[in-house]
């Protein structure tokens, strides 16, 4: 099996698919991916959250229940009772959702329900941002959680929720987003493997134009 620093290798050169191929036991792999996610701030605990994500679709093609069980064990670890170090959880849940959309429908709206949690909101809005708009009824639940954040006082919260409010097509927030181009608060990003900062402002601007009437939106990796 591979040794923690030798996944944190595969992640710097963003290898995936050469990360899952070198590894001897997905599940072994995947503890270890977690255990990578705990420093925001580090470009590396988001490149775990990815694999993980992608990890878990390859899983699930022959053997769904254990990425249900997965996905049982992070909700533990997301309560109380967990001493709350699953702080990263919410983020993680999302990349699972994302690539086990069938898999995982039911567990769509159990990750934006946590928004009520003031050291998970940030991570809930970029989970429903990455889960997108699976469908109607997710939807409909996911719009109102995540226009009442555009005017957050934490200025990565509401730059997020900018972002999500964009891959979930939510037309009722334009008026909003408007609003919010003009804001210059800066903050870390993470598009295409990079941890980047932008402005609030740029970031509600592109969601802004990822709105539109047909309901196609703009991609999490197509953002510039």
């Amino acid at each position: 099996m591979l040794s923690k620093n030798e996944v944190k290798e595969f992640l710097q050169g963003q290898k995936y698919d050469e990360l899952f191929r070198n590894s001897t036991s997905a599940r072994k792999l995947s503890g270890i991916l977690t255990s990578l996610t705990y420093d925001k701030k580090d470009v590396i605990a988001w490149r775990a959250m990815e694999a993980i994500g992608l990890l878990s679709g390859e899983i699930a093609k022959t053997d769904p229940e254990h990425v249900r069980n997965t996905v049982g064990r992070l909700l533990w670890m997301i309560r109380d009772e967990s001493g709350g170090i699953g702080w990263s959880v919410p983020e993680i849940l999302g990349e699972i959702v994302r690539n086990n959309r069938k898999l995982c429908a039911d567990i769509a709206p159990i990750v934006a329900s946590f928004h009520e949690e003031l050291m998970l909101r940030t991570g809930v809005m970029w989970a429903v941002g990455r889960i997108g708009a699976m469908d109607e009824d997710f939807n409909r639940h996911a719009v109102p959680i995540v226009t009442r954040y555009l005017d957050a006082p934490d200025r990565t919260c509401r730059a997020y929720a900018a972002w999500a409010a964009g891959q979930l097509n939510a037309s009722g927030a334009a008026a909003v987003l408007e609003k919010l181009i003009s804001d210059t608060g800066q903050v870390f990003f993470y598009e295409k493997g990079e941890l980047v900062k932008k402005r609030v402002g740029e970031i509600a601007k592109y969601a802004l134009a990822a709105i539109k009437p047909s309901g196609d939106r703009v991609p999490a990796h197509m953002i510039k």
